[in-house]
């Protein structure tokens, strides 16, 4: 994102959205406040039905809010008439984990849909179908259907299809949920690869924290329909102040414990800066004090280490020490999660 991308290119006000069924009434969102620069990668995470998904489709009213303002490239979503709001809506793409293809169409087809749709002559349609499927990696699949294309296939059609309309925004529905982890990588590395030379906007919703990490320059966190936390993903990542970030970051929403142990637990967190480097065996050797791994969610990607690892350290205050200053000296950020027993 460049310096420049101040200029909030989503506003949203006071959003709050009621859906009122047969058993009463459920609040999905309550008085949300949020600002989206223009050519960030923005994240929105939080656990099943926290009113992630509902938020982003309340960005371009496919969700109507029940009360507040949602503004995107300066024009207010909800004043627009039933008229006016497909013409908004072509500046906002959408992806979506399901992929929502049309199965009796081909992949080109699939491109060329919402062009037809908006008019587009059928020459020009065709040639812009065509320059996305390059973008996308897909010039040789054109007149394949989805049932003949794999799953990270379809998403790629899906996003060359989204961005046919050339939309300044484009929103990201858990786009990499259904996915295996290698194809989700490539996906994530498309996704930042378009905000970079598009200039695109992208506003990802997931429940994953790995999403997080590697794409996101900002990420707001919902919880029980509410903003409860909003930084950068080596803010909360790190140091998260709420209870749903400590949720995400923990299985259980609390570090682990180890029974018996009374040396203190440590939380390391790598958000990238360092390499491969073997920390906690370098770190066990130079001290010559041994640890336990209670927990352990790391991933190496292009030779950095992301991820975070909880040990119970050995009860002895001179060994801790020893391990904290060569963390110190390593660069590695840690985190004293609970005090141990030893005499200082």
């Amino acid at each position: 994102m460049s310096e420049k991308a101040e200029k909030s290119i989503i506003k949203i006000r006071g959003l709050s959205k009621t859906f009122r069924g047969a058993g009463g009434e459920v609040q999905a969102l309550t008085d949300v406040d949020l600002d989206i620069r223009e050519g960030e990668i923005f994240g929105i995470i939080g656990l099943s039905g926290a009113g992630k998904s509902t938020l982003v489709r309340c960005i371009n009213l496919l969700e109507r809010p029940s009360a507040g303002s949602v503004e995107v490239d300066g024009r207010e979503m909800t004043a627009l008439t039933r008229a006016e709001l497909p013409e908004a809506r072509r500046g906002i793409g959408m992806i979506f984990q399901g992929f929502n293809l049309l199965m009796q169409r081909t992949a080109e087809e699939n491109i060329r849909f919402p062009l037809e749709i908006a008019g587009v002559r059928r020459s020009e349609a065709r040639a812009r179908a065509r320059e996305l499927l390059e973008l996308v990696g897909l010039s040789e699949r054109a007149q394949a259907y989805p049932a003949q294309l794999s799953g990270g296939q379809r998403q790629r059609v899906a996003i060359a299809r989204a961005l046919a309309a050339r939309p300044r925004v484009l929103l990201c529905d858990e786009a990499t949920s259904a996915l295996d982890p290698t194809t989700t990588q490539s996906i994530l590395e498309l996704i930042r690869e378009i905000n970079r030379s598009m200039g695109v906007t992208v506003v990802v919703i997931t429940h994953e924290m790995r999403v997080i990490e590697q794409i996101c320059h900002r990420v707001a966190i919902i919880d029980r329909s509410r903003i409860c936390e909003l930084g950068t993903p080596d803010e909360v990542f790190i140091r998260p102040q709420s209870e749903a970030g400590r949720r995400l970051l923990y299985p259980g929403g609390e570090p682990p414990q180890s029974a018996g142990a009374c040396g203190a637990a440590l939380r390391l967190a790598f958000d990238g800066e360092i390499t491969d480097k073997p920390i906690i065996a370098g770190m066990v050797l130079a001290t010559g004090a041994p640890v336990n791994i209670l927990y352990a969610s790391t991933r190496v990607i292009d030779g950095r280490t992301y991820g975070q690892t909880v040990l119970r350290l050995p009860a002895d205050g001179a060994a801790e020490r020893r391990m904290l200053a060569y963390l110190e000296a390593e660069g590695v950020t840690y985190q004293l999660l609970e005090e141990g027993s030893f005499d200082a």
